[in-house]
């Protein structure tokens, strides 16, 4: 954070945001998954996140390999809603990482200053 105001500013609302700095998120999956309730097939995509005061959207976009800010909507898989909770203490450096693993379903956890924005993730 280094002292900056993150979400709302750095990360404006009602944008899409690359969630992360540079290269853009790439994910991976062997398998067929269900995110948050949307299918997600087997392959290879770019996580994007639309951050707002209220709900946050997970994009699953199709295309990948690309630098961070070159989005294109038109490749979209799915946008999923996210689950929005604050943090208890600031968060200072921005993390994705995946907690409350159980069986074939986890959840995936962007955060960063004072939001915890999460989706499940389970195999199919």
């Amino acid at each position: 954070m280094r002292g900056r105001k993150i979400m709302g500013e750095l990360v404006p609302y009602g944008n899409v945001w690359r969630t992360g700095a540079n290269e853009s998120t790439s994910f991976v999956t062997e398998g067929n998954l269900k995110i948050g309730g949307t299918t997600v097939p087997a392959g290879s995509y770019t996580l994007y996140t639309l951050p707002s005061a209220g709900q946050w959207l997970l994009i699953v976009n199709k295309q990948t390999g690309q630098w961070g800010t070159k989005y294109d909507q038109s490749q979209d898989l799915a946008r999923i809603p996210m689950k929005s909770a604050k943090l208890s203490s600031p968060q200072e450096k921005m993390s994705i990482t995946f907690e409350n693993t159980h069986g074939s379903s986890t959840e995936l956890h962007v955060k960063w200053e004072n939001v915890d924005e999460s989706v499940t993730i389970a195999a199919q």
